[in-house]
């Protein structure tokens, strides 16, 4: 099971719902009462981008339920001095 958390949930169908980009963050909200007198809850899809973006605004107005933020996936396979290490040849900026 542990495993599992070293891999995204969201994959490249996942689209943001503000660009259309591929999203990295999931964000589960109550939307209201439903006719039955049962919570509603509503999914919002965001790149990373639109979720720094909005977070705040729905983390102040609506009732959060849970946040899927899977940001680290973009850098975790760069090193810090640039180098990708993961799937290509390692090469220097501006070469």
């Amino acid at each position: 099971m542990a495993a599992d958390l070293d891999k995204p949930s969201l994959n490249a169908s996942h689209r943001c719902d503000a660009c259309g980009s591929r999203a990295y963050v999931r964000v589960n909200i109550e939307t209201g009462i439903n006719d039955a007198g049962y919570v509603d809850n509503g999914e919002l899809f965001w790149c990373c981008h639109h979720a720094r973006e909005h977070m705040p605004v729905i983390k102040a107005r609506s009732i959060v339920l849970h946040i899927l933020d899977e940001t680290r996936f973009l850098t975790e396979h760069v090193k810090d001095d640039g180098h990708v290490i993961e799937g290509q040849a390692a090469k220097r900026p501006g070469t």
